[in-house]
């Protein structure tokens, strides 16, 4: 299409910009309660860290999964920060929004948690370097069915 009227095409500089990864692409209530969970948890350990995530699974799991899966999610966070292409961008803890990179993480625990480690790694390929893809998918898998453990599939945890 010919851009003869410059006046009506505005440029970049006039559209308002989400970093990256950032752009809402939905809300939190739309995903299942195990992708729920883990935005949330991630939102968490960027705000507080690891212990305040054990904490925060210790009521729906013995002391020894509970800390299993906050250390997955500690080790997945920072193979993300490592590894990744670019920045994975969140949104504040208490925003009902999902941010792109987060619709991916809440993915990626998701084939982790239905033990589909193949589609987890194809996932994992997309945000982070290929050699860190296993190791993403392993500890999206030992997150996801320690939150399926947890009972957090059969209940809306927010």
């Amino acid at each position: 299409m010919p851009r003869d009227f410059p006046q009506d095409f505005p440029s970049d500089d006039f559209l308002p910009h989400s970093p990256i990864g950032g752009a809402p692409v939905g809300r939190l209530d739309d995903l299942g309660a195990i992708e729920a969970r883990a935005v949330r948890l991630l939102r968490l350990w960027c705000d507080a860290g690891f212990e305040a995530v054990a904490a925060r699974l210790a009521p729906n799991l013995d002391p020894g999964p509970a800390g299993a899966a906050a250390r997955a999610l500690d080790a997945l966070a920072r193979l993300c920060a490592t590894t990744g292409r670019r920045p994975l961008m969140r949104h504040a803890a208490d925003c009902a929004c999902l941010g792109a990179d987060e619709a991916w993480f809440a993915r990626l625990i998701g084939h982790g948690s239905e033990a589909a480690r193949e589609e987890a790694m194809m996932l994992a390929m997309a945000f982070l370097r290929p050699e860190a893809a296993a190791e993403a998918a392993y500890l999206a898998e030992a997150l996801g069915l320690g939150l399926r453990r947890a009972g957090i599939s059969r209940r809306r945890l927010h």
